[in-house]
């Protein structure tokens, strides 16, 4: 049985000592333990068994150190360790402790691995006598086929775990490559050095190739047992995230006060029916794009505004009224320091057009929205006549994008209708647009997803009773598709 003598703890302090300062490389810390575990592994000079207690111990050492260093780091930085509050709660307590245990124990393991490895090289190394050395068939053994052999059948394996894993567990883990890089790099290190030592012991007839086989469809086994049982799980992470919505948003923007105005805008619609619509009007919050404080530090009126939808000659659209739209010009002065900058209301009297620190805005913007949630998985590739889209649509016509990032990206133009009624100053202006956004979402490296979404728009000037064409865009296809 093997037990530690002290020129196994001195390869493992070594080893550590080594491994800790690689920690503080960028991209390099990823792989600290492993390379560290291997210093201490070579350093032992006594095959695989020693060496993998020397790494084994090079791994605890590497724990201590870090936990040492990241205590200092943050007892410097904060003026107190972690944790040490005696207010904590015991459940963060446990938590942290439970990670901080989980945390060594693997790098152990990994330090270990890589002493292990670290042993098998040096045996090899150890053993190899001249270049050319005569074998039992009297031929030659040539040491550079077998080290490039080796190396490419590490490559090989290290760019196939590290990509399979990165998909594997993109929607587990983000970033998944952080996790998928070091693990490559240690399954290739160990086939490279691996495959080196059987070929090595295989040229003199030392290694059984039938164990050989058998542990290597053990492993393959595992590891695509592993992989499957991953990716199983990455799916029904994905599934239990995915989100599909509806949001359609309603802008209102005046620079004059509004006598008695009646907006009646394009609307979601499905079959004839619109499921978002009943929800606009059920449910609508509108946000007032107002300066804080207002003019003398007050805040704007609130506005009465009621919603219905309304049949008319262009079908079914949505009301948008109220008795009137206040709409006041605020004042305000840009405030800075030597790291930020705010703003803050000033009176009409101390208003200076010629100060360029100050300002003047209205606040007669108002943004309506809603959103409903999908029973199933919106077609956003191809919605019509399966989808709700903005009503009436007249001559729609496919267009190129003007920025065509996905092969399923498709976009066409339309003319829709609006009809706007109230008085106002003649050289009033009136923003009015309607907008719908369909879309997918889900987990998987980060959130992602597809969609579509409409907009059309018009600019009315001074009072308005009647009907008004608008220009509207449709883009459909947009994002990232599941296979």
């Amino acid at each position: 049985m093997a037990t530690f003598s002290r020129s196994t703890v001195r390869n493992g302090a070594l080893g550590a000592v080594v491994g800790t300062a690689l920690g503080f490389v960028p991209l390099v810390l990823l792989v600290a333990p492993f390379v560290g575990g291997g210093v201490a592994g070579y350093l032992e000079r006594d095959g695989a068994r020693r060496g993998a207690m020397a790494g084994a111990i090079a791994g605890v050492l590497m724990a201590a150190l870090s936990a040492v260093v990241t205590g200092i780091v943050v007892f410097v930085r904060f003026g107190d360790l972690p944790f040490a509050s005696l207010d904590a709660p015991l459940a963060t307590l446990a938590v942290a402790g439970v990670l901080s245990l989980a945390a060594a124990v693997g790098q152990t393991l990994v330090a270990a691995v890589g002493g292990g490895l670290g042993g098998i090289l040096e045996a090899d190394r150890g053993r190899r006598g001249r270049a050319a050395t005569a074998v039992p068939n009297g031929g030659f053994d040539r040491p550079w086929l077998v080290v490039l052999g080796s190396l490419v059948a590490g490559v090989v394996v290290f760019l196939a775990v590290a990509v399979v894993l990165t998909v594997v567990l993109d929607p587990l883990v983000w970033p998944s490559l952080l996790v998928s890089l070091p693990i490559g790099i240690v399954a290739g290190a160990a086939v490279a050095v691996l495959v080196h030592h059987l070929a090595r012991q295989g040229r003199r007839g030392r290694v059984n190739w039938r164990t050989v086989g058998l542990g290597a469809v053990a492993v393959l086994v595992v590891s695509g047992l592993a992989v499957g049982g991953l990716a199983l799980l990455g799916q029904q992470r994905i599934a239990e995230s995915e989100d599909s919505t509806y949001t359609y948003e309603v802008t209102v923007d005046a620079d004059e006060s509004l006598e008695s105005p009646t907006f009646y805008v394009p609307v979601p619609t499905e079959n004839g029916t619109s499921e978002v619509g009943d929800q606009f009007v059920a449910d609508v919050n509108y946000y007032r794009d107002a300066p804080t404080g207002g003019p003398g530090g007050a805040e704007p009126e609130p506005v009465n505004f009621t919603y219905e939808l309304v049949d008319t000659e262009h079908g079914q659209l949505l009301a948008i009224s109220a008795d009137r739209i206040e709409v006041t010009e605020s004042y305000f002065r840009v405030v800075e320091n030597e790291t930020m900058g705010w703003t803050e209301p000033v009176s009409p009297e101390e208003y200076d057009p010629d100060d360029p620190s100050m300002g003047a805005r209205d606040d007669g913007s108002f943004t309506f929205e809603v959103t409903l949630v999908a029973d199933e998985r919106i077609d956003t590739a191809d919605p019509f006549g399966g989808e709700p889209l903005l009503s009436p649509q007249y001559d729609r016509t496919a267009v190129d994008c003007p920025d065509r990032y996905f092969e399923t990206q498709r976009c066409y133009e339309y003319e829709s209708r609006v009809y706007a009624e109230y008085d106002t100053a003649e050289n009033a202006s009136v923003f009015l647009s309607a907008q719908l956004t369909g879309r997918n979402e889900w987990f998987s490296g980060g959130w992602t997803g597809n969609e579509y979404r409409e907009r059309t728009s018009v600019e009315l000037l001074g009072p308005q009773s009647g009907w008004h064409r608008t220009r509207a865009e449709l883009e459909v296809g947009s994002g990232n598709y599941r296979r």
